[in-house]
């Protein structure tokens, strides 16, 4: 008596642990993108741009305030020691950057100004800090 086996082999691929990946990298940005924080805690109204935005290390922010009050990393600071503050900040980094937030309604000669004192402080990059566009 002969017993005929069936063998069918399965040919195909199986997508669970691929759509486990895919949840785990889902979950990974979703966690870290809600611990960046661009923002300082001056409150300052950046003008609009459409350029690239800068990305998040430790970066000293300088923001200027529409009364005309200049923030060195949430502190006040006085614009005759700005210069030699960013100074002691920057240190031996050569490369740090100094973002520097203006209120949208400070004129453009105090802008220059800052970024003058931030310059003799030894920065090397300034970035303008702006917020998206509002039909972006």
């Amino acid at each position: 008596m002969k017993f005929y086996h069936i063998s069918k082999k399965r040919l195909g691929f199986d997508l669970t642990p691929l759509i486990d990946v895919v949840f785990l990298l889902l979950i990974f940005f979703m966690l870290t993108t809600t611990f960046i924080n661009i923002e300082s805690g001056v409150k300052v109204d950046l003008p609009s741009g459409d350029f690239a935005s800068v990305t998040e290390r430790q970066n000293l922010i300088v923001a200027i305030t529409e009364n005309n009050v200049i923030y060195l990393n949430n502190n006040i600071v006085d614009p005759n020691n700005l210069a030699s503050m960013i100074r002691e900040e920057i240190g031996e980094m050569t490369d740090s950057l100094v973002v520097l937030e203006a209120d949208q309604n400070i004129t453009h000669g105090k802008v220059v100004r800052v970024m003058d004192l931030i310059k003799k402080g030894g920065a090397e990059r300034i970035a303008i800090a702006t917020r998206p566009s509002e039909g972006q």
